[in-house]
């Protein structure tokens, strides 16, 4: 009776979030699976049906292109951020000590302001006429304003900036999680600091940095404003793709099959990196 009473209790506390996940997650992502096996009439409007159209029309050789693009830079973007963010988690956990609290506060702040007006800047700071160039200009290093928006490293640039926060905090998580008796026995066997970072502190900071890896990679795959805003939308990746199939060719069961594609190879990734996760608990247990 007790334990029936404990569930009952368990289950209403449980109730609004359930209720939510089902209208706001579980409800839509049903309604993406039906029309990507839908058909499609003359006027771009939705036919009620199976069909298998969309996935054989996606897998043809001209979409090819656009989920290889993708991994590059989805795999570019989540490279630059770990390689710079995993100094800036380092430094904050081991260097920065009483001011590290204020140091992760400054790397937040920006990201209070809405996503759209921060891109916005960086077109401004990038453009010709802009800070970047006016500042080379004035102090000679170039003779003209040089070209920055639309192409591959403003991207970079971009994805780096939307990014950052989410490589550096898992990381610093596992850092400052770091047992440092650990770090003073390394030094009392005669490991220098190179080594000590390398036999310790790095393979102890692993499960961060796959965390890290993940919290990039995946929403890099479809994120959309940074390589239409500072790509100019010369890289169509499978965000850019998705917006155009179903507002500018009015093809929704083809970007709804997308949509799924994409939802597979996140799912993919994401269990990818529960094993590698797990074997890494095993292996420091």
């Amino acid at each position: 009776m007790r334990n029936r009473r404990q569930n009952v209790i368990t289950l209403l506390l449980l109730a609004p979030s359930l209720v939510m996940a089902i209208l706001l997650l579980a409800i839509p992502l049903l309604v993406v699976i039906a029309y990507s096996f839908a058909g499609r009439d003359s006027y771009g409007g939705v036919v009620t049906g199976f069909t298998l159209e969309s996935y054989v029309e996606l897998f043809q050789p001209a979409y090819l292109p656009i989920f290889v693009n993708s991994l590059k830079i989805a795999a570019m973007s989540t490279a630059v951020c770990v390689l710079i963010g995993y100094p800036i988690a380092y430094f904050i956990a081991f260097r920065a000590g009483k001011h590290s609290g204020l140091l992760l506060a400054l790397l937040l702040i920006p990201f209070w302001i809405d996503f759209m007006i921060r891109m916005s800047s960086w077109m401004v700071l990038m453009g010709r006429n802009g800070t970047i160039n006016g500042a080379l200009t004035g102090a000679g290093i170039i003779d003209e304003p040089i070209r920055m928006i639309g192409t591959y490293p403003a991207v970079m640039v971009g994805m780096l900036y939307a990014f950052l926060p989410t490589t550096v905090l898992p990381i610093y998580a596992a850092l400052s999680g770091i047992n440092r008796r650990l770090l003073e026995a390394a030094d009392d066997l005669g490991a220098g600091p190179v080594e000590a970072f390398w036999r310790v502190t790095f393979p102890l900071s692993l499960p961060g940095v796959m965390a890290a890896m993940l919290f990039v990679f995946v929403p890099a795959m479809g994120v959309y404003a940074i390589p239409v805003l500072l790509g100019g939308g010369k890289s169509i990746i499978l965000g850019n793709l998705i917006v155009q199939l179903f507002l500018d060719f009015r093809n929704i069961p083809l970007g709804a099959a997308v949509s799924v594609v994409m939802l597979v190879l996140s799912s993919v990734i994401i269990v990818f990196y529960m094993r590698m996760l797990r074997r890494l608990e095993e292996a420091h247990a």
